[in-house]
């Protein structure tokens, strides 16, 4: 007997006298053990929890003598290694068997009490004194086999619970490791209770889903590094070219901006262009009027000039005509003689006078005529000139329609130019700010490589167990169950 035992026999009051006085009370009930067993498995066949952990009636039956047995023992009061062995067994049974324990205490609760009515009915009278100790010492000894039976049963169960915990704890210490690969044998197979199967099950299902899905995360990184490194390439090429066409986009504002300013002065130019013609075109006008002017003044002169030879003509002809008659008169001064010298000097007087006015006569008549010569000359000049001005004057407009035109387009091209110049000026800013977010893209491409290589060198760690970027289909819930 154990020293444990022994302390449980004192704390129950079963040892010394009192251990025979149950074997006396078990002497009194072995009668009505059958009859008690009988109505003890009756209540179990009635209930239907209790009835579900029976295959049939053999084996109930087993489980009766086996009962009857284990209380004969009981009552013997020898608590020795054999009813320890019983209760060792009927321990693991309701351990097995998962036996609810309010179930196990009900059933033993009614049973204690079908024994002491038994046993009221069993002593006799002469004995009734002892009643009371005998039932005493029963109810005590139900007490104690009850309370062994569960130490048993709690025993057996935290035995299966630190061999459970001991497998579930080498799994996740395989799992903090990085061994996805790691499986808890099942009961056949090992030491794992049955009991808890249903944890080893979930756990290794969980740790099989684990494993697929780093299965794939690892493929998946490794693809996902291939293409943040490519995104990160692209990124800096296009990095380096947004720079370059930012650097030619403003090259190109800048000369997009000076031509503007050249084309808004050229057309200012114009401008000033176009009214120095207007003015030069009206100048002309004024002049081809102021020709025209002249050549009137020339006419009239011609005609003053033709007047003037008409009458130096006439002139001439008086002179003549005078001269004829101082001749004449020289004649009949002549004949006269003495009486006539006079008037013969004053005849030789008016001769000569006449030949004086001939001679100024045909000198004036050759200067006007050389006169309207030289006007006839300058009305035929002034007719060219004006024609030339007249032509001038209608190049004139057409180069002051033709600079109007200019004008015009050129004021158009500087308004379009003012526009072109500030849609560069717009995507040049756009170009800038692309480039800083491109920049800043490719800052964050190159973070998130650096994060990605991390997190691979992470998974590489890990114990997966096959072709790290094959996919493997996800375990059924049946074939998790395995």
């Amino acid at each position: 007997m154990t020293k444990d035992l022994q302390q449980k026999l004192s704390h129950f009051q079963l040892d010394g006298e009192n251990a025979g006085l149950l074997r006396e009370v078990g002497e009194l009930l072995k009668p009505e053990l059958d009859a008690v067993l009988t109505a003890f498995y009756k209540r179990a066949q009635a209930n239907p929890d209790t009835a579900a952990f029976f295959d049939g009636p053999e084996r109930m039956e087993y489980a009766r003598n086996a009962q009857k047995k284990h209380w004969t023992r009981l009552l013997s009061g020898e608590f020795d290694t054999e009813y320890m062995a019983s209760v060792d067994r009927i321990g693991r049974t309701h351990a097995r068997i998962d036996l609810p324990l309010d179930t196990y205490m009900s059933a033993y609760s009614l049973a204690t009490t079908d024994l002491v009515a038994a046993l009221f009915k069993r002593i006799p009278r002469r004995k009734r004194s002892r009643l009371a100790i005998m039932v005493g010492v029963l109810t005590r000894a139900f007490a104690l086999d009850i309370e062994r039976v569960v130490e048993t049963t709690f025993r057996i169960l935290a035995e299966e619970q630190t061999a459970a915990f001991g497998h579930i704890d080498t799994a996740i210490e395989k799992l903090a490791q990085g061994d996805l690969t790691h499986v808890i044998p099942g009961p056949d197979s090992s030491d794992y209770p049955k009991r808890f199967d249903d944890v080893r099950r979930k756990l290794n299902g969980a740790t099989e889903n684990l494993r697929e899905t780093m299965t794939q995360v690892t493929g998946t990184m490794s693809n996902l590094v291939k293409i943040i490194e490519e995104v990160s390439a692209a990124a800096d090429d296009l990095s380096e070219r947004t720079a370059n066409q930012a650097a030619s986009l403003e090259e190109t504002a800048a000369a997009v901006h000076e031509l503007t300013e050249n084309v808004a002065s050229s057309a200012k130019n114009t401008q000033e262009a176009n009214q120095v013609a207007a003015t030069a075109s009206q100048t002309a006008l004024e002049g081809a009027r102021t020709v025209e002017e002249a050549s009137g003044a020339m006419t009239r002169i011609q005609t003053s000039s033709d007047q003037i030879t008409r009458i130096i003509g006439l002139i001439d002809d008086i002179a003549f005509q005078t001269n004829l008659l101082a001749l004449n008169a020289g004649v009949e001064a002549a004949r006269a003689g003495s009486a006539g010298s006079g008037f013969a000097v004053v005849a030789e007087e008016v001769r000569v006078l006449a030949g004086n006015a001939s001679d100024a006569a045909r000198q004036i008549t050759e200067l006007v005529s050389n006169s309207s010569k030289e006007v006839t000359s300058g009305v035929d000049l002034i007719d060219n000139a004006g024609r030339n001005l007249k032509a001038i004057v209608e190049s004139f407009e057409k180069v002051s329609g033709l600079s109007a035109a200019i004008a015009a387009a050129s004021s158009e091209q500087s308004t379009a130019l003012s526009e072109v110049n500030s849609a560069v000026s717009q995507m040049d800013s756009v170009t800038q700010q692309n480039a800083a977010m491109v920049e800043q893209t490719t800052a964050a491409a190159s973070i998130m490589r650096q994060n990605a290589t991390e997190v691979a060198a992470a998974l590489a760690g890990l114990k997966i167990g096959g072709t790290v970027a094959q996919r493997t289909p996800r375990p059924t819930a049946q074939s998790q169950a395995a």
